[in-house]
C-alpha cells in the first residue's frame, strides 16, 4: 500500500485519539502548552497561517481564536471532517482551504501567501530525501519573504535509550545529537490503529541542514519532551495535580534550548525563516 494510503487510513481510524492525544497525559500537556508557546511568539495575530498536515486541527483552532486567516491541507478525509464539525461557522470567513492534499504536492496553493507555514507531522511522516525536498520547497516558495516555518522532527533518540536499556547501547553521552558517530537518520515504523505507519527520524543538526539546504534560516531548535523522556513512566504519574502540570512545562521549557540536550527527546520543534525581501533582491 502506498505510504499516502497507509497515513491516510491510519489516521481516518485514529482521528478521535489524536484528537485527544494532547490532553492524554502530563508530559502531552506540557508539548501543547510548549508549541502554543511558540506559536505566540512567532506567529503574529491575524497572520495568514498554512497549517500543512494539520490533522483534527488542534493548533489550527487556536490560531482562529487569534484572529489568524487559516488554510488546513492533511491526507485524512476524517481530520478534515473532525476540524469543521468542531468549528461548525465560527471564524468561517477566515478559513481559506481545507483540502486533502500532500505536503509534497502543493502546486495549487499560490506563492508567497503566508506568514507562517506550519509542518508538525509531514517531515516526519515523508520517509525519502525527494519528498522532504519537495515538500520543503513548497514551503519556500508559498511563505512570503522573511516567513516562518514550524517544523516538528522526530529524534532517534528513544530508540537509543531502548537499546542503553537493554545495554546494546555506548555510553549515554554518545547519544547526544551533536555527536558524530552515530546515524544522522533512518526510518523506523510503528503501528497504529493496524497500519505499519512509517516515521523518518533524523538528529537536530541534520534537520537544521536540510531546512538551510532548503534556503531557510534557523531562528531556534527546541526539544519538545526533552528531559522527561528520561523519566520512568511511574515518575511521569506524579505530575498529575495542577502545580505538578506546571512544574514539568516549566522544567520542559527552561531546558527545552539546551544545546547539550538537543536531540535527546522524543520530538524537537525548529522555527526557521525565509530570506528577507532585500537579501531575495540580491541573490
Amino acid at each position: 500500500m502506498p505510504y499516502r494510503e497507509i497515513i491516510a487510513s491510519a489516521y481516518d481510524l485514529g482521528v478521535e485519539e489524536e484528537m485527544a492525544r494532547l490532553d492524554s497525559s502530563p508530559l502531552c500537556e506540557a508539548e501543547h502548552r510548549l508549541m502554543l508557546d511558540l506559536l505566540d511568539e512567532y506567529v503574529p495575530q491575524g497572520a495568514t497561517v498554512f497549517d500543512i498536515g494539520s490533522g483534527p486541527g488542534r493548533y489550527a483552532e487556536y490560531l482562529l481564536k487569534r484572529h489568524c486567516h487559516l488554510g488546513l491541507v492533511d491526507l485524512s478525509v476524517k481530520s478534515l471532517d473532525v476540524f469543521a464539525q468542531r468549528i461548525g461557522c465560527f471564524a468561517k470567513e477566515r478559513l481559506m482551504f481545507s483540502k486533502v492534499s500532500c505536503a509534497s504536492s502543493l502546486d495549487w496553493i499560490p506563492s508567497q501567501t503566508a506568514d507562517a507555514v506550519l509542518m508538525m507531522g509531514p517531515l516526519y511522516h515523508l520517509t525519502n530525501a525527494r519528498q522532504r525536498n519537495q515538500a520543503l520547497a513548497h514551503a519556500m516558495r508559498i511563505l512570503k519573504p522573511g516567513g516562518k516555518m514550524i517544523a516538528v522532527f522526530l529524534s532517534p533518540f528513544p530508540l537509543l535509550l531502548n537499546e542503553k536499556s537493554q545495554g546494546h547501547t555506548p555510553l549515554f553521552t554518545e547519544c547526544c545529537a551533536h555527536h558524530p558517530g552515530h546515524q544522522d537518520e533512518m526510518v523506523t515504523h510503528v503501528v497504529f490503529q493496524g497500519y505499519n505507519v512509517p516515521q523518518y527520524r533524523c538528529w537536530p543538526y541534520f534537520a537544521e541542514k536540510l531546512l538551510i539546504d532548503s534556503g531557510f534560516e534557523t531562528i531556534c531548535v527546541k526539544n519538545i519532551e526533552g528531559v522527561a523522556s528520561l523519566y520512568s513512566s511511574e515518575r511521569l504519574k506524579n505530575f498529575a495535580l495542577p502545580d505538578q502540570k506546571k512544574l514539568l512545562y516549566l522544567t520542559l521549557s527552561a531546558t527545552a534550548s539546551d544545546e547539550q540536550m538537543l536531540g535527546l527527546t522524543h520530538q524537537f520543534v525548529i522555527v526557521a525563516r525565509t530570506p528577507q525581501k532585500e537579501m531575495i533582491k540580491n541573490q
